[in-house]
C-alpha cells in the first residue's frame, strides 16, 4: 500500500516536471544546436550563464514562496491560497497564449535573436534570452507543483523527488535530441502540452474560487449540485473500503492535477467549463493566426 502511495505522489510533479522541464531544455537545445551549426560555439558560455542565473532565481522563487504560502491559517489561509491559486492559474494562461502566438516558429525566433546579438557583438543578450524563457518555466513549475501540493496534500519530500526525476528525464531527452540520437515535432508538443495547460490552470482557478466559497467570500450559488465521492473519491487511500483502489488512485490524480472535486458547488460547475472553452478557443485562434 505505501508503495503505491508513494508512485502516486511521485507521479504527479514528475509529470509537471517532465513537461516544464522539456520545454526548458528544448530552448537549450534550439539555441546551442544553432551556436554548433553556425560554428559559434564559443557563445555556449552565454547559454550556460543564464541556465546557471535562470535556476538560482527559481530556486529562490521557489523558498520564498513556499514559505509565504505555509504562513496561514484558518480563513486568512483561505483567501490567500484562493488568491495564489487564481493568479496562478492566470499567469499559466498567460504563458499558454504566449506558446500559442509562437508555436512552431519558435526556433526560427530564437535563433534569429541570437544571430542578431552575435552580429551586433551585445553577447550577453544570449544570456538574457535563455533566462527569460528558463526562468518563466521555472516559476511555472513552482507554481503548478505548489498548487497540486495544497490540492492533493502531497509531502514535500514527494514533490522535490518527483521533479528531480521528472527534470532528469527532460535533461536526458534534451541530451538525446542535441546528439541527434532522437528528434521531436515542436509543433505537436507544444499543442498536446497546450491543451494540458489550459486544462490545468481552469482546474486551478476553479478551485481558487472553491477557497473564496470555503471562505464566506463567494457566493457558491448551491452548495453541492452533486457527490460522487463514493464512485470517485479525491483521495488516495480513501478510507472507504468499498471503492476500489485504482478509482481512488484515479481520483487523487484528477484532484492534484485539474483540480477534480467530487461534491462542486454551482458556481464552480459553471465556471470550469466556461474557463475550458473560452481560452481553449482563444489560443486555437491565436495559434491559427500566426503558426499558418
Amino acid at each position: 500500500m505505501l508503495y503505491q502511495l508513494s508512485l502516486v505522489d511521485l507521479s504527479i510533479p514528475m509529470f509537471l516536471a517532465l513537461r516544464e522541464g522539456l520545454e526548458a531544455v528544448l530552448v537549450v537545445v534550439i539555441l546551442l544546436l544553432y551556436l554548433r551549426k553556425t560554428n559559434q560555439r564559443i557563445y555556449y558560455k552565454y547559454v550556460y550563464l543564464g541556465i546557471i542565473l535562470a535556476t538560482i532565481v527559481s530556486i529562490a522563487f521557489a523558498i520564498i514562496f513556499s514559505l509565504a504560502f505555509g504562513g496561514f491559517t484558518g480563513i486568512l489561509e483561505q483567501i490567500f491560497e484562493g488568491t495564489t491559486f487564481i493568479i496562478s492559474g492566470i499567469f499559466i494562461l498567460t504563458l499558454v497564449l504566449w506558446v500559442s502566438k509562437e508555436g512552431s516558429k519558435m526556433r526560427e525566433n530564437l535563433e534569429g535573436k541570437v544571430k542578431d546579438s552575435i552580429k551586433t557583438q551585445k553577447v550577453f543578450s544570449i544570456s538574457i534570452t535563455t533566462f527569460i524563457i528558463i526562468i518563466r518555466e521555472g516559476i511555472e513549475l513552482i507554481l503548478l507543483t505548489t498548487g497540486a501540493t495544497s490540492i492533493s496534500s502531497l509531502n514535500q519530500v514527494s514533490v522535490i523527488l518527483g521533479s528531480i526525476i521528472g527534470l532528469a528525464i527532460s535533461i536526458l531527452i534534451g541530451v538525446l535530441i542535441f546528439y541527434g540520437i532522437q528528434s521531436i515535432n515542436l509543433s505537436i508538443f507544444f499543442k498536446i502540452t497546450n491543451v494540458m495547460l489550459i486544462i490545468f490552470a481552469a482546474g486551478l482557478i476553479t478551485y481558487g474560487i472553491h477557497e473564496f466559497i470555503e471562505a464566506g467570500i463567494i457566493n457558491p450559488i448551491i452548495n453541492e449540485v452533486w457527490n460522487i465521492k463514493h464512485i470517485l473519491p479525491e483521495k488516495f487511500p480513501d478510507g472507504n473500503p468499498s471503492t476500489p483502489e485504482f478509482l481512488e488512485i484515479i481520483g487523487a490524480l484528477l484532484k492534484a492535477l485539474f483540480g477534480y472535486n467530487a461534491n462542486p458547488s454551482l458556481l464552480e460547475v459553471i465556471i470550469y467549463p466556461v474557463l475550458l472553452i473560452s481560452i481553449g478557443l482563444i489560443s486555437l485562434l491565436i495559434w491559427r493566426k500566426n503558426n499558418n
